[in-house]
């Protein structure tokens, strides 16, 4: 396969990315039970749709309804702003959304224009030739081209790296957004980070001030430190003391009592957001991160701490984008609107395919040497002349076996194999033999 063509058919794959929640207008997310036949139920789960920010499943006097519904206009919490699209919650329970031309995803590529048409993310080539990298220019399918090591594309940064593949296109690795650089003042709730663009920006950051308050969460909102109530039943001081409403108590919360070890315990079930240490402490039968949670809350990038979501203690709710308090997104990943953004469904940030490629995990594919069949010509031996011996590697066998079986692009080297083929070049008729080259694609 030709390097040409090897270009279209990587960047034809970025080109093509789609967000698959609409392609244009206004699209209601959920089902809508005031418009719909009333639903019988015995339980929430037996409602159909998904709980929301905007809105939760309610099974109520046998009927399927929303609870906890958010006034309409309000934003959910940890929107993506690289895809297009623009949600808001309707005031009935359920999230709206709508196209936003104002927000594109990057691809990270000099050679692609970044766009959203109709809701839809594009990555549409720049013109061939278009300059690129150190003196490289576009190859018109989206691809920096010509390179022959990564020093070639650019220079790294604390939040870009860049590498050159074995077929000479650049390819750009941007840091994820939020990712820390230095934080030279503590507790101004700012620090320089990563912009996810491979930018370093002064964004908010988690640096909150410790007021040394063991009753106070301290957490920084809106880019200053706040001290909101722990959770009722937290220890304070030394003894049986114990935090009620933001305050050390002389003695242990209502419905705690001082145990043999000295430390204020649960002695009756807990309502959440109050300080537990297993879940039979609480009524809703859920204790995560040390209160009690309005659920199990167990997915990714969900927490039910003031300190990890911004939200009351007790509220199952995203973590705070860029931050990945629990690891649950591996060693380089980050939590954005309560999924791992290697997790989320779309190809985003500098990600080759949908969720893998850049920061994310090597993507997968298989081998292809010059297209179908390639390798499996009559094999002629290479002739013996010296113009012509380095045409030839003599790894037929290696290159009928290898073809079409598995491989991760990003990780495996392509590899050149022999063919039968006369080399025209080689001006001896017969006795020749050309270069198939295998890609992972």
């Amino acid at each position: 396969m030709s390097s040409t063509s090897t270009h279209r058919a990587l960047r034809s794959i970025l080109a093509s990315s789609i967000v698959a929640l609409v392609g244009g207008g206004c699209i209601a997310l959920g089902y809508d039970f005031d418009r719909k036949p009333p639903i019988p139920c015995s339980k929430d789960e037996d409602c159909p749709g998904e709980d929301t920010f905007c809105g939760t499943r309610k099974c109520e006097q046998n009927v399927c309804t929303f609870v906890n519904v958010q006034p309409a206009g309000v934003k959910p919490l940890g929107q993506p702003v690289d895809d297009c699209q623009d949600v808001t919650c309707d005031g009935a329970g359920h999230a709206v959304s709508k196209p936003a031309s104002d927000q594109p995803p990057k691809d990270a590529s000099e050679c692609t224009e970044d766009k959203c048409v109709d809701g839809t993310p594009l990555f549409v080539p720049v013109a061939d030739d278009a300059p690129c990298g150190k003196g490289l220019v576009c190859d018109g399918f989206g691809s920096c081209a010509g390179c022959t090591a990564a020093t070639d594309c650019g220079d790294d940064g604390p939040c870009v790296k860049w590498s050159c593949t074995a077929e000479g296109v650049c390819l750009r690795v941007n840091t994820p957004r939020g990712t820390l650089v230095t934080d030279t003042v503590k507790g101004d709730c700012l620090a320089e980070v990563c912009d996810g663009d491979g930018n370093v920006v002064t964004l908010s950051f988690q640096d909150p001030m410790d007021d040394g308050d063991s009753c106070k969460d301290d957490i920084c909102k809106d880019g200053v430190t706040v001290h909101e109530p722990a959770a009722n039943g937290t220890p304070c001081e030394t003894g049986c003391r114990s935090c009620t409403d933001g305050v050390c108590d002389m003695m242990c919360s209502p419905g705690f009592g001082c145990k043999d070890d000295m430390f204020c315990k649960p002695l009756e079930q807990q309502p959440n957001g109050s300080a537990c240490q297993e879940a039979i402490d609480c009524t809703s039968g859920s204790c995560v991160d040390g209160v009690c949670c309005e659920n199990e809350c167990s997915g990714k990038c969900m927490a039910c701490s003031n300190q990890k979501t911004g939200q009351a203690n007790g509220v199952c709710a995203p973590v705070i984008d860029g931050s990945n308090p629990d690891m649950d997104c591996g060693e380089s990943d980050v939590c954005f609107g309560g999924k791992c953004r290697c997790e989320n469904g779309l190809q985003d940030g500098a990600e080759l395919k949908v969720d893998c490629g850049g920061i994310c995990a090597p993507c997968g594919g298989k081998w292809v040497c010059n297209g179908s069949g390639g390798c499996k010509a009559p094999v002629q031996e290479c002739c013996a002349f010296i113009s012509c011996w380095g045409n030839c590697d003599n790894k037929t066998d290696d290159c009928t076996f290898i073809e079409g079986t598995a491989c991760t692009v990003e990780v495996d080297k392509p590899r050149s194999f022999t063919a039968g083929a006369v080399e025209a070049s080689c001006g001896w008729s017969g006795e020749a033999c050309r270069r198939i080259t295998c890609l992972c694609q």
